[in-house]
């Protein structure tokens, strides 16, 4: 048992409140137990509690023992000052403030259900995939569709926070942000590392200059990913690379283009070739004047489709690699994948550009694509349709993997909904 589930019990109320009193023998009264503190500082702000006669509003902390209190340094810290509750299991030490008067301190070991620590011990020490998998289908269908519901949300600002530093790091220049996102999610998760790379290196300035001239859009993606460094019989592959090497001497790239070995092959489809993803971006760069502005004023699933609808140089619909003739045409941007950066790229990028501008519309509108664009099958959506829970659009299986990945996973069962009701006292407190 750990800290987390005294939080929950605090949380909760669930544990015996007749008769309460401190460990120094005043009577107590809970009034609210206050607000849970995800950020740095006390445990529970806001709480607000009777001792003896006196009303406190002040924070609460949460320790397994009391001692806790000093192992962490509380002790020398200003912001645990208006503590007005310590809620232990143990109080194995009394626990002054700066100026010496005692904290208030509430023992609850002897005021738990013996049931419920036992059902909450056997659910995160569970061996199975899903801790709750035995009891799932007995959870309220409401409740899941408002944890999923949840956990999309929580996935979508962990995305948009990083989108937001990214941003940050490019001095607010969000054209240059949604290229290098573009970038790193057309190398999928295979090749995302040596494409982020590319972009790095590769500024979204200096292809925009070229977008006019396709050719040169080429032979600097891929001169940057290390495809060009030599001239061969390939009358298309020299003429890419004398373009690079006028255009990296211009630039001064060289030094950091990548080297190709860095780029993965093995066991890929040749649809999905590193070589065919490259060209497919260089002709989405060189479609649009700017990237960003036109996913900006691009409104449903529909019109995003249509952006991503492209295809690469008549070269690459007739080759896989250099040098090589595919035996039937090469086909564009295909619809998975089309599907896959609307939902890794597009609907964050959208959250993100709607919180800098406190525009909610943007935000409804990244859910809006999400619920239009088809379920992810994958092994995770697999797992939670053999509970019975099917997935109905992106908006559930994103939902449904981060459920997966930072709930289940982790075992924090007290901070999912669909967890934590299946612990509850069998008997009223």
């Amino acid at each position: 048992m750990g800290e987390s589930f005294l939080h929950y019990i605090w949380q909760f109320q669930y544990f015996q409140k007749a008769a309460l009193k401190t460990t120094a023998g005043e009577t107590l009264n809970i009034i609210k137990p206050g607000i849970l503190n995800s950020d740095a500082g006390p445990d529970f702000a806001q709480a607000k509690i009777k001792i003896d006669s006196i009303d406190w509003v002040g924070n609460a902390e949460i320790h397994m023992k009391a001692s806790e209190w000093y192992d962490h340094k509380h002790d020398r810290d200003s912001a645990y000052e208006n503590v007005v509750l310590h809620v232990v299991w143990e109080e194995n030490k009394p626990v002054y403030r700066m100026d010496g008067t005692r904290i208030p301190t509430l023992e609850l070991k002897d005021r738990i259900e013996p049931q419920l620590i036992k059902s909450y011990q056997k659910l995160i020490s569970s061996s199975l995939t899903i801790p709750c998998e035995r009891s799932f289908a007995d959870v309220d269908v409401l409740l899941k569709h408002a944890m999923i519901d949840s956990a999309l949300m929580r996935r979508l600002e962990a995305k948009s926070k990083l989108i937001l530093e990214r941003l940050d790091y490019n001095k607010g220049d969000w054209e240059e942000t949604t290229y290098q996102l573009l970038a790193e999610n057309f190398g999928f998760k295979v090749n995302k590392d040596p494409f982020a790379q590319v972009a790095k290196t590769l500024s979204y300035k200096i292809l925009q200059r070229h977008r006019r001239q396709p050719i040169q859009v080429e032979a600097l993606l891929f001169g940057q990913a290390g495809f060009l460094v030599a001239k061969t019989k390939d009358e298309y592959l020299t003429q890419l690379y004398n373009e690079y090497q006028f255009l990296a001497k211009k630039y001064e790239l060289i030094p950091e283009q990548l080297n190709v070995s860095q780029w993965k092959f093995l066991r890929l489809r040749p649809a999905n070739f590193p070589t065919i993803r490259l060209a497919q971006f260089a002709a989405l760069v060189s479609a649009h004047q700017s990237i960003f502005s036109a996913i900006i004023e691009l409104s449903n699933y529909k019109t995003l489709v249509n952006f991503f609808e492209i295809l690469q140089s008549a070269y690459w619909q007739n080759h896989y690699r250099f040098g090589k003739k595919a035996k039937s045409t090469v086909a564009g941007l295909g619809q998975v994948s089309i599907e896959n950066l609307i939902i890794n790229t597009i609907a964050p990028l959208l959250v993100a550009y709607g919180q800098s501008k406190d525009d909610d519309q943007l935000i409804d509108r990244a859910l809006n694509i999400l619920q239009a664009v088809p379920s992810e099958k994958n092994r995770i959506t697999r797992l939670w349709q053999a509970l019975g829970y099917t997935s109905k659009n992106a908006f559930d299986s994103q939902g449904l993997i981060e459920l997966y990945n930072n709930f289940c996973q982790k075992r924090a069962c007290l901070n999912c909904v669909i967890g934590s009701s299946l612990l509850k006292p069998n008997q009223p407190l």
